[in-house]
């Protein structure tokens, strides 16, 4: 009995030898493979920086990436132009970037050709995130006794072309400009900010629209539109659609300058500076 239960042993022992070995085996083969990564890991990590003079199987380069902040700015169309032919009426229409031409009545209201929307583009390069705010004041300003001037998100549908209107009641909607990316740039568009303050530029409220434009200096501004904090960097086309170009190009404008003038203005050339400016928070 013994030697047969010893005979049994023998033969089971025999397999987990066989067992035993072949788990050796294994753990030898990923053993080896365990090393042989290390060994890879050690001599990248020590890799020497590389050189223009020295060759080597393997070397590093360290990399550097630096942003510098540009400088806020403000770009615009550099003239607006407004021709009325007298009806008889109170007249409204928005400013042209281009002088207008063939102007004529047309019942109450004037039809002029060749009219352009104007542009207005704040660039902010500063990676500051802190907003800001466009604002203007009026000089040499010999408008029309009674004119009205609006800066407003709404105007005229067809440049050059006049409605009639009380020039106490703007025929516009009062409405926020809107604002895209300009073209190439990865823009965060602008949001109103509900909360502005520039008493050194002369106003402390946000603007609400349309904006009666007037101010009387660098100091006695008027607040046309105001940029929350963490909105508005990059370049912002104060327009609609998507540009095709740098410059707001191919875009609708949303900046409006509409002036009113009275039934009885007297024939005349008038004139007005707008000084705009753009400055850093809401």
């Amino acid at each position: 009995m013994y030697k047969t239960c010893s005979h049994r042993l023998g033969a089971e022992g025999g397999k987990w030898a066989r067992a035993f070995m072949r788990a050796a085996i294994l753990i030898g083969l990923v053993a080896g493979a365990t090393v042989t990564v290390a060994n890879m890991t050690s001599s990248l990590a020590s890799a020497a920086a590389c050189s223009t003079s020295t060759g080597a199987a393997s070397c590093t380069v360290s990399a550097s990436v630096t942003v510098s902040a540009g400088t806020l700015a403000l770009e615009s169309s550099p003239n607006l132009y407004w021709d009325f032919v007298g009806t008889g009426y109170d007249q409204w229409a928005s400013g042209s970037a281009t002088a207008l031409t063939a102007c004529a009545a047309s019942g109450s209201v004037t039809h002029c050709s060749s009219g352009a929307a104007p542009v207005l583009e704040v660039v902010d390069p500063t990676g500051s995130n802190s907003g800001w705010a466009v604002s203007e004041y009026l000089s040499s300003n010999t408008l029309p006794s009674g004119a009205v001037l609006h800066f407003n998100g709404a105007g005229s549908t067809t440049t050059g072309y006049s409605q009639v209107s009380p020039v106490g009641t703007d025929p516009f909607a009062g409405t926020t400009p809107t604002n895209v990316c300009d073209f190439g740039s990865t823009c965060s568009t602008a949001t109103a900010a509900t909360t502005c303050s520039h008493s050194a530029l002369g106003f402390t409220t946000c603007p609400s629209y349309p904006v009666t434009m007037g101010g009387t200096g660098s100091s006695a501004q008027v607040d046309l539109y105001s940029a929350a904090a963490n909105s508005g960097a990059g370049a912002i086309c104060f327009a609609t659609g998507a540009a095709t170009a740098t410059g707001c190009t191919g875009t609708t404008s949303s900046a409006f300058y509409n002036l009113g003038i009275k039934g009885n203005t007297a024939a005349s050339t008038y004139s007005v500076t707008i000084n705009l400016a753009v400055n850093s928070g809401p």
